[in-house]
């Protein structure tokens, strides 16, 4: 009986194992390869809606310009700094923490021809500050970055959330 017992354990295990490698071979032949997912492209000038649960806002990229104007105090030496120009204006989006809707550095991730991803860099343009918006209010603002190599335009991915990326558009960098 023990004897029985070995047999067909062994005969279990056989089959398990042999069946087990052609089922994972069944499975990952019939995955189909992962394809990037493509984002709504955004339109230079062209105001973007989107809608959310607290309310309505638009975004829209108005260019890329290089400025000579350098932070004394950086250790970085770029090759270019850039200004990332946009306005946005809040339709309907509600306060939230006591605070009216405004999008800053961090609802952005800009890369360069390369695809190296550009750090902000600490300068302000006086005429474009970053500012809360009640509903109905509109802001013009500008974010500065770094260029370390050189490139002929920014591609530009607006975000929200925990990098919950929303829209892309390409742009020039004018000089």
């Amino acid at each position: 009986m023990k004897k029985l017992g070995i047999i067909l354990l062994f005969f279990v295990l056989t089959v398990f194992g042999l069946s087990g490698c052609g089922i994972v071979d069944y499975f990952t032949a019939q995955r189909e390869p992962i394809v990037a997912k493509k984002l709504p492209e955004m339109l230079l000038n062209e105001p973007f809606v989107i809608t959310t649960a607290n309310g309505d806002y638009s975004v829209t990229i108005n260019g890329a310009r290089t400025t000579p104007q350098r932070d004394a105090n950086s250790k970085s030496n770029p090759q270019a700094v850039i200004f990332l120009d946009y306005s946005y204006e809040n339709i309907s989006y509600e306060k939230r923490n006591n605070m009216d809707f405004f999008l800053a550095q961090g609802d952005f991730m800009v890369s360069d021809d390369a695809g190296n991803e550009l750090e902000t860099y600490n300068i302000k343009d006086p005429k474009r500050m970053i500012q809360e918006t009640p509903i109905g209010g509109s802001c013009a603002a500008s974010i500065a970055y770094a260029l370390e190599t050189e490139s002929e335009s920014l591609t530009v991915t607006f975000v929200r959330g925990k990098g919950r990326e929303i829209a892309q558009i390409i742009i020039p960098i004018e000089e």
